[in-house]
């Protein structure tokens, strides 16, 4: 009996401690999309209400990319979406302002490379929407004018669509109300729709946060205002994502409808909660989307402060996407909103279509991950970019003809 009771007790103390170790993780510590005001007004814009407009007429064709103007009809700010084929089966995405007060900034040292560009080709357009060729297995891009949307399609079957909930939000550079009357005499912004277009600008309301928020005793001015950005991308016939590591919860993302959106957002994190969103040590804004037929991926070229939203839904068709989609005019659906603090909408949608194909997309973005030299086994893992297996394979004992099978190409 006394070596079962030795056994009980020294569980009793481990379960203890587990306890105490959950109790010790200090909440207080970690902002939440409520204390955050940026997150905070992105999610109070509801659904189905989005006030942006393509204009189809500025669309503009070239070897490398398409073009065209957004514009916000509250606020008469425009936007400049551009369009890319990638080669390898994926589409990149970029939306900035059309005349910013300043440059805004854009994410660099991240690319290996320009990812190289294939053309793409107008199939059809009408005053509704712009039909554009992706290459190969009928895979088309639809751009609807009102509200704005993106569609991506091969041949039946919708394969991803981005605005399709109305929640694209582009906060604009803006002068502060007190130094306004100071510069409007001098022309003001340059991002406001021409004088001589229709339509009344709406004064936009100010909130708390927009120019400064204080976190515990940390107050963190905004000279430039508020400048974050947001967008949904909907995946059809979809049940399960992946991804946006580093969180301490479940491989696959769980809905966060009531609860706290997936923070991406590094922090050197001593105690933390299991199946919780809250941020960890590092963040890598790519969402794998996966089911029976397809695997693709979203990888959010953002470095700022990032939350996660995921949800479940169905997915409506309307317009030039009825000529495409065959059958139940309903489908269940996973959607994923990304809202960034600052920063452009820079994203790239890798369409695979096998697990594989995804992982060989990403790697050809950011470049493939090199394993350590054999005399660094056992010892710290980080080390300098240049001491690379792919550079140095020399000082492992290894001929040069071994570098290869060093260098994996895993992303």
């Amino acid at each position: 009996m006394a070596p079962s009771t030795d056994r009980m007790g020294r569980l009793l103390v481990v379960l203890l401690v587990l306890c105490f170790s959950v109790e010790a993780v200090d909440r207080g510590n970690f902002k939440t999309c409520e204390q955050s005001a940026f997150c905070k007004r992105q999610r109070e814009l509801k659904p189905g209400q989005s006030p942006y407009r393509a204009l189809l007429d500025t669309l503009e064709l070239s070897d490398s990319r398409i073009t065209l103007q957004l514009i916000n009809d509250n606020n008469k700010v425009r936007l400049l979406l551009e369009l890319y084929r990638l080669q390898g089966n994926m589409t990149r995405v970029k939306i900035n302002e059309l005349k910013p007060l300043r440059p805004r900034y854009e994410v660099r040292d991240v690319l290996v490379t320009d990812p190289p560009t294939k053309p793409m080709t107008v199939v059809t357009q009408d005053k509704n929407s712009v039909v554009l060729s992706l290459g190969a297995d009928e895979q088309r891009l639809i751009v609807s004018a009102q509200p704005f949307r993106l569609d991506i399609v091969e041949g039946p079957q919708v394969l991803l669509s981005l605005n399709s909930r109305g929640l694209l939000a582009f906060e604009h550079l803006r002068l502060r109300k007190d130094t306004k009357q100071d510069t409007e005499g001098a022309g003001g912004s340059e991002n406001a729709e021409d004088a001589g277009d229709k339509g009344e600008k709406r004064e936009e309301e100010e909130k708390p946060g927009m120019w400064e928020e204080t976190f515990k005793t940390h107050i963190d001015s905004k000279p430039n205002g508020p400048t974050s950005i947001s967008l949904d991308f909907s995946f059809p016939g979809v049940e399960h994502v992946y991804g946006i590591p580093e969180h301490a919860d479940t491989l696959k993302l769980k809905n966060t409808d009531g609860s706290d959106p997936y923070r991406l957002y590094n922090l050197d994190v001593f105690q933390y909660e299991l199946h919780n969103p809250m941020a960890l040590y590092g963040s890598v804004p790519v969402l794998i989307s996966h089911n029976a037929q397809r695997t693709m991926g979203v990888f959010w070229l953002n470095a700022a402060e990032t939350w996660v939203d995921i949800s479940s839904s169905t997915m409506t068709m309307f317009g030039k996407m009825l000529d495409f989609v065959q059958g139940s005019s309903e489908v269940p659906q996973t959607d994923v909103r990304w809202i960034s603090e600052s920063g452009i909408i820079d994203v790239f949608i890798m369409l695979g279509p096998k697990p594989s194909d995804v992982f060989t997309q990403y790697a050809s973005l950011t470049g493939a991950t090199c394993l350590s030299n054999i005399h660094m086994n056992g010892r710290i893992q980080g080390f300098p970019s240049e001491h690379c297996p792919k550079h140095d394979t020399a000082s492992a004992g290894l001929p040069s003809s071994h570098s290869a099978s060093w260098f994996h190409t895993f992303p």
